[in-house]
């Protein structure tokens, strides 16, 4: 028993071999754990809040929460392990004056709690976010679903201003206001810098005040056309018809002329049918009236008034104008409307004998023999 106190109260760097055992052993223990104290914890939390949680599930929650909270564990077991062994007064190191080793680590785990706790809070404001959604979708109001994920990201920045300033005043002992207010010409060019974001923030109001657009909308600005699918505090993610993803500036969006192709009720469509040149008068008005009366009696075309003439008669056909209205606002659902249409027009020319016109050259080839045989 003597030969092991000794051996546990012998020195070995500056400390006792036992303060070197509970060293390693709360940072094995801790470390081999940490993951399973990270989803209890996780799951108590939820149990605290599930009222509130809209019936998430709770795997969602931990899924979340569950990296910030093993991250701060892992800083309690660092900070629990270190506190076992003791340094040096001679260890020093001099990045702003003289700081001892043990110091420097005391700032250091100081940030690095306040980074942790930051990241579990900025996690929860996720996921509260997600309830509000989920409230949104239930009731089904758009302008909520819009709104959410801006404040969240607002919200968000703000977490990350305040922690940012909370280390610098609590931990590092930094006058902030002094810090703050004597930036000088530092602060000018800041500004400067940040004007285009400010300009962006600005525009992002003015498109959450004015709403031209909501998430899911599709819009046109310019020749771009596609589907909103976020508005954030400095830009607006539009996926674009062949699938690729535009970030476009939100003082873009409010500078230019943008039309909201969502809001409209159906779709337009026109389009020629060109006839062959010797197609006889008869037959013309007959196809006329017959494609313009399924026109109106279909029923996704018969809420708007459609129009069949005969437009004009070209080089090589005669042009008839088709114009009808889709009653869906929705791209693909509007050509399936026109597959049916071209469908039901394809049965009136063929049961009325009538042919589509081709671009056709016909060459009229006179031979006078008499002439010829003068000429030789």
């Amino acid at each position: 028993m003597n030969k092991l106190e000794k051996i546990l109260h012998k020195s070995f760097l500056y400390n006792p071999v036992e303060n070197w055992l509970w060293f390693v052993g709360i940072l094995l223990v801790g470390l081999l754990f940490k993951r399973i104290f990270s989803v209890l914890v996780s799951k108590i939390v939820y149990r605290l809040i599930k009222q509130e949680t809209q019936n998430i599930p709770v795997s969602n929650f931990v899924d979340l929460l569950k990296r910030p909270v093993e991250f701060i564990i892992t800083l309690l077991i660092i900070y629990s392990a270190v506190d076992e062994i003791s340094f040096p007064k001679k260890w020093r190191i001099i990045p702003f004056g003289k700081m001892r080793v043990s110091e420097f680590a005391d700032k250091l785990l100081d940030t690095l709690f306040v980074i942790a706790i930051t990241w579990i809070i900025i996690r929860l404001v996720k996921f509260f976010a997600l309830v509000f959604l989920k409230k949104a979708e239930e009731n089904d109001t758009k302008t909520d679903e819009h709104l959410v994920p801006f404040f969240r990201d607002i919200i968000i920045a703000l977490i990350v201003f305040c922690s940012f300033f909370l280390i610098l005043g609590f931990v590092f002992r930094q006058d902030v206001i002094s810090l703050i207010t004597g930036l000088g010409i530092g602060g000018v060019a800041l500004a400067l810098a940040a004007r285009a974001t400010l300009e962006n923030l600005f525009a992002s109001f003015t498109l959450f005040t004015e709403q031209p657009f909501i998430v899911g909308d599709d819009i046109e600005l310019g020749s771009m056309v596609g589907k909103v699918e976020k508005v954030g505090f400095r830009s607006t993610r539009i996926r674009h018809v062949d699938g690729s993803l535009i970030v476009v500036p939100n003082q873009m969006l409010v500078s230019q002329t943008l039309n909201n192709l969502t809001q409209r009720k159906d779709r337009r469509h026109k389009f020629f049918i060109r006839l062959k040149l010797d197609t006889p008068i008869t037959k013309i008005k007959v196809v006329v009236d017959e494609i313009q009366q399924l026109i109106d009696n279909h029923q996704q075309t018969s809420l708007h008034e459609g129009h069949v003439k005969f437009d004009n008669i070209g080089e090589y056909s005669i042009n008839l104008i088709v114009v009808f209205f889709a009653a869906t606002p929705d791209y693909w659902e509007s050509k399936e409307v026109r597959q049916e249409i071209n469908y039901l027009i394809n049965q009136v020319l063929d049961k009325n004998g009538v042919e589509l016109a081709t671009p056709t050259t016909t060459l009229f080839s006179i031979t006078d023999d008499k002439n010829i045989d003068n000429d030789y």
